[in-house]
């Protein structure tokens, strides 16, 4: 595989000075290649190649599928590009419309920000309400700003936007990425207005001539047939990473990715969700750390060692608590062929995947790991966590959902001493 882009020369290609020059290949034309060669599962991998620089065919060793309505997909962009330096690959972004009422209800709010209209359960609510209070947390640690929004975004045009930045090269598609992510989660920018996205792919000096006409023709068909091919193939939200056959869902992955990539030396790593040097952290004060454990649970367990090096590296006392992880069930995608519920099979298929990735060989019991369950009579209250998954923390009032924020704890516990 190629790690940094380079022409491509046809078989028998006689180029003055041995190089051959940049091609000039277009989508539709990639996808015709692509079908002769009898590829039926586009537009993910191309064959092996990837559309990159909008002139340029290479191999792309890295394929991430963004929404520009996801925070999660927003606050992945910058760790995804550090690992892409790092390892100098280069990166296929694609944009992938995330269909929230599918599976977490749908929901509208007036301008005092009062719901006026909603289809969702308490625990959708509650999901929804814990990723926003999540993302933000981490938002802050980056100086990003994510506010709250009134409805559902319809993010297809600006995801056509994606595809019109994506034929005018790399640097203007990063361009694009940042001038659409950045306004609108301070809510400034309407991305379902043509003209708006027009406007934004203008300020990144892309040539906009004609792109209103393909907006509402053939770019919206080929983000239509670009939605239909991810999903078939399992892609059921963002950030998703694509290495080679391997799916990853969520920028939690990133350090396994990275050894993925780089030939899968020494043992693999956990997820982590990133943290950096540089990032501004808040100021805690607490002695002890609260956590919930489901011992039933791979997951939980997954993250009992590293919980116990906190103790041993911060001093710090540990109370530990019984919950019942919220497992996805697994289903049969051809009972039921509605959206929703090939959703949840995906999802399924997803926390199957990283069990075979990341489970440890047994599951211990509490007097194997040498937990005393927490009997000092107080009730942990998780509010705001969402639905309970395991592990699950408490650090002064902040609520961690998750072993993959294991490295912001230990990074809070560090600027404490």
């Amino acid at each position: 595989m190629l790690r940094r882009r380079s022409p491509v020369s046809r078989p028998g290609d006689n180029w003055p000075g041995g190089e051959a020059p940049r091609l000039c290949i277009f989508w539709n034309e990639i996808q015709a290649a692509a079908r002769e060669r009898k590829r039926d599962d586009l537009p993910l991998t191309y064959t092996g190649f990837s559309f990159i620089s909008g002139w340029v065919l290479v191999m792309a060793e890295l394929a991430v599928y963004i929404d520009f309505k996801s925070p999660y997909a927003y606050l992945a962009v910058e760790p995804t590009r550090r690992l892409a330096a790092e390892m100098q690959i280069e990166i296929d972004w694609y944009p992938f419309v995330l269909d929230i009422p599918s599976y977490l209800g749908s929901a509208r709010l007036d301008k005092t920000g009062r719901v006026e209209q909603q289809s969702r359960s308490p625990e959708q609510w509650s999901g929804v309400k814990y990723a926003y209070y999540d993302c933000r947390r981490y938002a802050n640690l980056r100086g990003l700003t994510i506010r709250g929004t009134e409805k559902i975004w319809d993010t297809n045009t600006a995801a056509i936007g994606m595809l019109w930045a994506k034929r005018q090269g790399p640097e203007l598609l990063q361009a694009y990425i940042d001038n659409v992510y950045q306004p609108f989660w301070r809510r400034e920018l309407d991305l379902e207005d043509i003209a708006v996205v027009e406007r934004v792919l203008a300020g990144t000096g892309a040539a906009t001539a004609g792109f209103a006409s393909y907006a509402r023709d053939e770019g919206k068909q080929e983000n239509a047939d670009l939605q239909a091919a991810a999903f078939d193939r399992g892609i059921f939200g963002v950030p998703t990473y694509v290495v080679g056959q391997d799916i990853y869902f969520g920028r939690e992955h990133l350090p396994r990715i990275r050894w993925q990539l780089g030939g899968e030396s020494g043992p693999s790593p956990d997820i982590a969700n990133p943290v950096y040097s540089d990032d501004t952290l808040p100021t805690v004060s607490a002695r002890r750390l609260d956590v919930g454990i489901d011992l039933a649970s791979y997951e939980s367990q997954a993250s009992i060692s590293a919980i116990k090096a906190l103790a041993e590296d911060f001093g710090i006392d540990i109370h530990w608590y019984p919950i019942t992880e919220n497992i996805p069930l697994q289903t049969d995608a051809a009972s039921d062929s509605s959206r929703s519920a090939r959703h949840r099979f995906f999802r399924s298929q997803n926390y199957h995947r990283d069990l075979a990735r990341y489970a440890p060989e047994q599951l211990l019991s509490a007097q194997d790991w040498s937990i005393h369950w927490s009997d000092d009579g107080e009730r942990v209250d998780w509010a705001g966590a969402g639905r309970l998954g395991g592990p699950t923390f408490r650090l002064d009032s902040e609520v961690f959902v998750g072993r993959q924020h294991l490295p912001l704890i230990r990074a809070l516990l560090q600027s404490r001493v």
